[in-house]
């Protein structure tokens, strides 16, 4: 995921379409009812811009699926979501881990247009959006 942006899917009955879903989408918080049956509701991580968020329902592997696509409000390098939910599960070290050496990435490249550090490795100092320049 882009440091701007957050997406998460979810699994749903195949037979799903866009008119049996009930997805609201607030500055802090979300829900979701497929075919009037709650599938999940709680306020987010971080707050979010609900003008510029989106979803779809689409076929993945085999699946149907609500695709979600939030936009952050907080667009800095710090803003590295550990979770959807406040209180939901966090991701794992390693998965923070790479988020993190990503959103450095791309800080990299907002900070030095023309360069692509798409292949770039990072290390050391990248938590809280690397190091800090004068």
């Amino acid at each position: 995921a882009v440091v701007s942006t957050q997406s998460t899917g979810v699994v749903v009955p195949q037979h799903t379409r866009g008119k049996d879903v009930n997805l609201k989408i607030l500055p802090n918080s979300i829900s979701c009812t497929v075919h009037k049956k709650e599938i999940f509701a709680g306020k987010l991580y971080q707050s979010i811009v609900c003008d510029e968020s989106t979803w779809t329902v689409e076929d993945e592997d085999g699946q149907r699926m609500i695709r979600i696509f939030l936009v952050k409000s907080n667009k800095t390098p710090k803003s590295c979501w550990t979770s959807l939910f406040i209180d939901g599960c966090a991701a794992d070290v390693l998965t923070l881990d790479e988020m993190q050496k990503k959103i450095v990435q791309e800080r990299y490249t907002r900070e030095n247009p023309g360069f692509d550090f798409s292949q770039a490795e990072v290390t050391g100092n990248y938590q809280d959006g690397g190091p800090q320049f004068p």
